[in-house]
């Protein structure tokens, strides 16, 4: 628990508090699935249960086990997102967080 709080303490301290979106993903050994999110869909439907694109630069880095911070498109929105890896106590690989706010 203490690191999930130093995750989001970090994502935090870097945007400001107006207009946040978070997301919980878990991990299945290939796909980050969107377990618990604020995000909606195109069609104004909770995204749960769907993945992040393997395009995205954030899947990329979390595959790696490392942070990544930038610019991304999700289901038709600008965000400036924070993503940062869960992992269980050996160090595998269980999830990531999400931390967005939209684009200006």
């Amino acid at each position: 628990m203490k690191k999930i709080i130093f995750i989001c303490f970090i994502c935090f301290s870097t945007l400001s508090f107006a207009e946040l979106t978070s997301t919980i993903f878990s991990f299945d050994g290939k796909d980050f699935i969107r377990t618990e999110t604020a995000l909606m869909d195109e069609n104004g439907d909770s995204a749960v249960n769907t993945k992040l694109d393997h395009n995205n630069p954030g899947y990329k880095a979390l595959l790696k086990k490392k942070s990544w911070s930038g610019k991304v498109t999700l289901f038709g929105n600008k965000y400036d997102s924070n993503y940062a890896p869960l992992t269980d106590k050996n160090g595998k690989l269980i999830g990531a967080l999400m931390v967005s706010k939209d684009a200006e």
